[in-house]
């Protein structure tokens, strides 16, 4: 299921660099900003359909996983199979993902806000998608470095934790970095209006 989750994701970020009607004369830096919004959109997602309901129904959707119910399905490869953290509600993940989700209220309201302004960001909401990057960043290390101290204990196996884990976070290792250096040439140049 990861495989086909980072295939999507890939896929969508692939697709603003295609030569279709429409965007056939765009320049490579239009495209890597339209990819740079389909980024956004990829990182907000977990925020809002992942994070804040097992935020919020940890101990229903905890009950639903170990009992194998179907509206539990997202939430099973990683509670039974992947950290026991999340199965357990580590206090150090609770705290994680509550920050995760208020950064990505900011993003979510500087691209509403975009798109109300006619695809064109301030500085503010730009400077908010940056920051909210920066935490893309920060989290995953944290949440790592944490796992790698404690000898990955919270681990299924090591086999499993790099395919679960270090491949579907590999966008979220990088991606941030694009987004961040990309958001800070727009503002050094006021260049504030995005294709998309």
């Amino acid at each position: 299921m990861v495989v086909v989750v980072v295939g999507c994701f890939l896929t969508a970020l692939a697709l603003p660099w295609l030569p279709v009607a429409g965007r056939r004369d765009w320049t490579k830096s239009e495209r890597l900003s339209a990819m740079v919004i389909v980024w956004v959109f990829i990182a907000l997602i977990p925020r809002f359909i992942w994070e804040l309901p097992w935020l919020l129904l940890f101990d229903q959707i905890r009950a639903g996983v170990q009992k194998g119910a179907l509206w539990t399905y997202m939430w099973a490869p990683i509670l039974l199979g992947g950290d026991a953290r999340y199965l357990n509600g580590d206090p150090l993940i609770v705290v994680l993902e509550w920050i995760a989700f208020f950064v990505g209220l900011f993003e979510a309201y500087a691209m509403v806000q975009f798109f109300r302004n006619g695809k064109r960001f301030t500085s503010t909401q730009l400077s908010f998608i940056m920051g909210g990057m920066i935490v893309e960043v920060t989290l995953p290390a944290v949440y790592f470095g944490v796992e790698i101290a404690n000898n990955l204990q919270s681990m299924s196996s090591p086999v499993e934790m790099w395919i679960k884990f270090v491949v579907l976070n590999l966008l979220w290792c990088t991606m941030p970095f694009v987004t961040y250096f990309w958001g800070v040439r727009r503002i050094a140049r006021q260049d504030l209006a995005v294709k998309f």
